[in-house]
């Protein structure tokens, strides 16, 4: 499916840099995403990704054994509208 919005900004709004992570810590984030004027109703997904600032390089996704799995998370069931 081809991308119907996106956004790109540090976490936080750029207040906690991920030199700053403590290992095994969670947090949330919130996130807005627009979407394209012409972009269908619909089910939709949000493919979520990490990058190393200095290579604009994909970071590895690990799973729990720290094994790379795949360079994004998939998160599915956002339901787009009409208005």
């Amino acid at each position: 499916m081809p991308s119907r919005g996106q956004t790109s900004i540090w976490p936080r709004d750029g207040t906690y840099p991920t030199s700053q992570w403590v290992e095994g810590e969670v947090f949330s984030d919130t996130y807005a995403v627009p979407l394209l004027p012409d972009a269908p109703p619909g089910a939709y997904q949000v493919e979520i990704g990490w990058y190393l600032l200095r290579t604009m390089q994909r970071l590895p996704v690990l799973d729990a054994s720290g094994q790379a799995t795949d360079d994004k998370v998939l998160i599915a069931g956002l339901e787009v509208t009409s208005p």
